[in-house]
């Protein structure tokens, strides 16, 4: 899976948004705002990635346990398909 092309990630008066361009900003108008998490998670998301992947990626760079990361990426994930910004890859 990965996020579909056409965000950029911006830091904007403090916030942290993905930006939608070209296609992208035809389908989602707005900005998709972040916290430190979610960019990790966006940005990582740029190339296919596995959950499994992401939580391992979540464990070895924050002080979290698995069952935490596991929840953090299950709960963005969700987050990601229910705006339809993610591309599910085979």
């Amino acid at each position: 899976m990965r996020i579909v092309p056409g965000f950029i990630v911006r830091e904007i008066a403090d916030q942290i948004v993905a930006i939608p361009t070209g296609e992208s900003a035809r389908v989602l108008s707005g900005l998709v705002a972040l916290n430190d998490t979610g960019r990790f998670l966006f940005e990582l998301l740029q190339t296919p990635r596995t959950e499994e992947e992401l939580i391992r990626t979540m464990v070895d760079t924050y002080d979290v346990d698995t069952d935490t990361a596991q929840a953090d990426v299950a709960e963005f994930l969700a987050f990601l398909r229910h705006g339809r910004l993610l591309e599910e890859t085979p």
